[in-house]
Formats: C-alpha cells, structure tokens, sequence
C-alpha cells in the first residue's frame, strides 16, 4: 500500500490548508544555473480562517457586498478580440482597484451558475481590496467558439497556448486600466491560464498562480472520466456533507439570464484589427457550444502538455509562479509536477517558481468556495 493510501483527507478542514513546498526554483544572475532547493516550508490557512470564509460572507451584515457581487455577474462586459471571436468576463470586487486577478475556470465553468456565484462571493470576501475578472470560455453563455484550427491543436496536442493567445487579447484589453495584473486557475482553468500568460506581452502578469493543473501526465478518456466524475465526484460529496456553508439553494442563489449584448455594450480589444465579416459576427451563445466542453478539453486533457505550456509561460511572468498540488489528487500525481517544475529550471529568465503540495486534500477541495477563496487570497511569499 501507498503512502498516500494510508492518509485520510481533511473534508472537514479541520486542519485548514497546509502547504508544503517540495520545490522551489530561485533566478541565478545572468549566465549561472537557477537555485534547485526542497525546503518544506510550511504555510499554513488555519482551520478559523476556512470556517470564516465558509459562513461569513454570507451573514446579513455581509449581504450588501453578497449583492454587489451578483449585480457585478449579471452585467459582463462583452469583448471582440482575435479573430472577431467574442468572450463576455465579469469584473467583480473592486473594478477601481490598482490590481487585476484574472481567475479561469476548471471544466464547464459559467460565471452565471449558482456555484459560480458563490464562488465570487467567496472570493471577493476573502480579498475585497482588488478586481477579479472571471471569463466564460467558448460555447458557454454568449463566448463564441474558438477556430476550427484552434480546437484540432488542442485535441491533437493538448496544448492551450494556442487557445490562449486569444484569452490574452481579452485581459489585455481589460489589463489596460490596472497597474499589477496576477493570473490564476484551478483544474482546467490553470492549463487555461498558463497558455494565457504564454501569450503575454513579457512582465505584464507578475504572478502566475496555478491549481493543480490538469493534463500533466497521459491519461485515456476513461481514465479521465472515472477520476473526474467518479473518484472526485465521491471526494466531493464527502466535503460538501462536511461544509458549514450554505448550499446555492440555501443562499438563495439561482441561475442568471443570459441576455444577448447590445450593440453598444460591445468592446473591440485594443490592438487587434477586424475584418468587416469579423465585426458583423453575432456575439451570443453559439448553437454547438458543448462541442469545446464534451469533445475538445477531454481529447486535449488526455495529453501530457502542461509541461510545454509551462515552458513558454514561464518566462513571461515578471515575478513568481506557485503552483498547488492536493497531495491526494485522483488526476495527478504531485511526484510527476515536481519533475516538471525541476525540468523548468533549465530556462533562463524566468521568476522565482515554487510547487506547493496541499497535504491531505484531494482534487474536489478547489469545489469548495472558501477553500478556493483561500487559496487565491494566501500569501504564499
């Protein structure tokens, strides 16, 4: 039996979070080898802080901020970017903020749905000082779908870099009206965000911070579906029977309208020049949406492409990359990330990268709203 078999994770987070960092990547000056170390330096999110973050956002004292938030979701704004192709994102907490943290979804994530909204409310309680952009990927609400090429790159080569240059367009053009601007994602959303901070104009994103990213190691569609839905299903019906925090039902949260923009609710990305058959696509939900979410991802996620995506991304973020692993993951293991993280090292001019594994949690934790918020709010320097 495995080490890891023999430990129990924490639904009830009775433990809190506790990071440990098992490698960390210091910058050597120009022409000397970048600093391998194992630390295993702690950081520890207290048990209180979770249990904070799972009841008090949504106190009554707390309920203007809840409401904000939603209102904030209900009105996106609505971006032309590369290739005419349009992605809706919501600015939420605080749009005047000097800082910009772009979060990216894991599978299917629609900033509408209920769960998502909680997840907002979460953050936003956890951090209210900064702006968070969240985007809905293609084919859901009104994003439109990416080209035919795009999704034939990520299918035969499970790279999102290609995907990203057209996510990059879009923070771009909301990144203009902020002075620091962090990447983040969980799942999914962090091979999203590494192919987003690949196509970054150098230094713009300081921080890259990245939740057990998926496509890490070469899995088949049934692998997939069984730890996905089947293992981390179980995980997390086991933390949400542990959780104090209101289900979307009790918070009385339901889905919002998917309402098609107007024409002057549309921005054009700033840079990026348009065709007349570009500017006269219809920016609404497309008719095949379910093709990116049921056919592309799976087929990309079943490849072992993260590494390279990390490889391009890496030099671009001006000062560290984190990225999180749960420690009893059923889609990764952290010993292969760690091998990738170390492999990353050979790269000249990249920033300051640790790997922190998030002992004694699994995969489903991230679908936990105060969980998530924590982690996105931790100090991890």
């Amino acid at each position: 039996m495995s080490e890891t078999a023999k430990i129990t994770p924490d639904y009830s987070f009775d433990e809190g979070l506790r990071l440990e960092r098992v490698s960390h990547i210091v910058p050597a000056a120009e022409g000397t080898e970048n600093k391998l170390s194992h630390d295993g330096k702690i950081i520890q999110i207290s048990s209180e802080r979770i249990k904070e973050l799972e009841v008090n956002p949504w106190l009554d004292i707390n309920k203007d901020q809840k409401e904000k938030v939603i209102e904030q979701l209900r009105n996106p704004r609505y971006i032309r970017g590369l290739g005419g192709v349009g992605i809706e994102v919501a600015l939420i907490g605080d749009p005047s903020a000097e800082e910009l943290q772009a979060v990216y979804y894991g599978w299917g994530g629609a900033f509408r749905h209920p769960n998502a909204q909680r997840e907002a409310v979460n953050m936003v309680y956890a951090n209210p000082d900064i702006a968070y952009m969240v985007m809905n990927g293609p084919g859901i609400g009104n994003s439109g779908m990416l080209p035919k090429s795009v999704q034939k790159e990520i299918r035969q080569t499970g790279s999102y870099a290609s995907a990203g240059e057209y996510y990059a367009k879009v923070l771009e053009h909301v990144a203009r009206d902020y002075d620091k601007v962090n990447v983040a994602g969980h799942s999914l959303g962090a091979r999203v965000a590494t192919g987003v901070a690949a196509n970054m104009t150098p230094e713009a994103v300081s921080e890259l911070r990245l939740h057990d990213p998926t496509g890490t190691r070469e899995m088949s569609l049934v692998d997939i579906a069984v730890s996905f839905f089947g293992k981390e299903g179980a995980e997390n019906g086991k933390y949400v029977k542990e959780s104090v925090s209101p289900t979307a039902k009790e918070a009385g949260l339901t889905p919002l309208a998917v309402e098609v923009p107007r024409l002057r609710d549309i921005e054009y990305a700033k840079g990026v020049q348009f065709s007349l058959e570009e500017l006269n696509r219809p920016f609404e939900a497309p008719k095949n949406g379910w093709i990116q979410s049921l056919l592309v991802d799976p087929s990309g996620l079943k490849r072992n492409a993260f590494e390279g995506d990390l490889r391009e991304a890496a030099p671009n973020v001006r000062k560290r990359i984190d990225i999180l692993v749960p420690e009893l993951s059923h889609l990764n293991k952290w010993e292969d990330i760690q091998r990738i993280v170390e492999r990353v090292r050979s790269i000249p001019h990249i920033p300051e990268i640790s790997q922190w594994d998030v002992l004694r949690h699994t995969h489903a934790n991230m679908n936990q709203p105060a969980s998530l918020a924590a982690i996105y709010s931790a100090d991890l320097e």
